[in-house]
């Protein structure tokens, strides 16, 4: 028997998890969301066939799974609002970016198995990865469940330290927008050369996209597949050089770790909140 899984809040995280999730074959009936503008609960309902309300309450008081799909800063008073309302046998999923699992436990009032997760955009086409840690109320077979909700999306994995999450957020979660301003520059440049953007976008971006699969379908290790590429004197060794002549290992460690620093400056933020309960 299907669970009944509700999102509070319906933005395109939440679209694209419950998409994957009907598009594996999980029952429309089973999904709820929840939005309080009258053209998305109408949107969603005609498009998905999934129920749609305006109550948070009402889609709590239903669910075996509720899934927290709001910004950050509206998590604590989202959830404080239908805090009364949370069954100990309820298994609640965020997908909230720095909200750690002690505050969102505070926040709901009770023990209950909580997930943490950082997905990221990628799960809209079936191809993402997610970062998941639990607490300690929630079980093997819990976790069972959450790595196959996950899989309708994509790929995750599981942490077992807290702390790591935030360099999750810097590995996967914020990194397509890295390879974006990347194809963004390579672009640039084709265009300054006379190549025309659509052209340069197909080239440019499939060969990101080649090289991704190969990382992923091949043994190979990563440098081993550079060094197939790069001949001597060759082309492909001019640009490697160039790139190690800017330090390409110091930018790309400053920009992940300006990315981790703003994690960990936002869960602070949010333990804040909680502390001060």
């Amino acid at each position: 028997m299907a669970l009944n899984i509700a999102f509070i809040g319906v933005g395109n995280m939440a679209r694209a998890i419950f998409s994957g999730m009907l598009a594996s074959g999980y029952p429309a009936e089973n999904i709820i969301g929840t939005s309080r503008t009258p053209e998305k609960r109408d949107f969603y309902h005609e498009h998905y066939g999934v129920s749609m309300l305006a109550d948070n309450f009402a889609a709590v008081d239903d669910a075996d799974v509720v899934v927290l799909c709001v910004k950050p800063a509206q998590m604590k008073v989202v959830v404080e609002e239908f805090s009364e309302h949370v069954r100990s046998d309820q298994l609640f999923i965020s997908v909230a970016a720095g909200i750690e699992l002690n505050a969102l436990e505070n926040w709901l009032g009770k023990p209950v198995s909580i997930v943490r997760s950082m997905p990221n955009t990628p799960s809209q086409l079936g191809a993402g990865m997610t970062g998941l840690i639990a607490n300690e109320q929630t079980t093997d077979e819990q976790k069972e469940w959450v790595s196959e909700l996950f899989a309708s999306i994509g790929h995750s994995v599981w942490v077992d330290q807290e702390d790591h999450m935030h360099t999750v957020t810097a590995l996967s979660g914020s990194a397509p927008a890295y390879f974006f301003r990347f194809l963004e520059s390579m672009i640039t440049n084709a265009k300054a050369q006379g190549m025309d953007e659509e052209t340069s976008r197909q080239l440019a971006s499939h060969a990101m996209l080649g090289a991704a699969k190969m990382v992923v379908e091949l043994e190979e290790p990563i440098e081993q597949l550079r060094k197939n590429i790069t001949s001597p004197n060759g082309t492909t060794e001019q640009a490697l050089w160039s790139l190690d002549a800017s330090d390409i290992d110091r930018v790309v460690g400053d920009a992940m770790t300006a990315c981790i620093n703003r994690s960990k400056e936002m869960s602070n933020d949010f333990s804040v909140q909680s502390d001060e309960e």
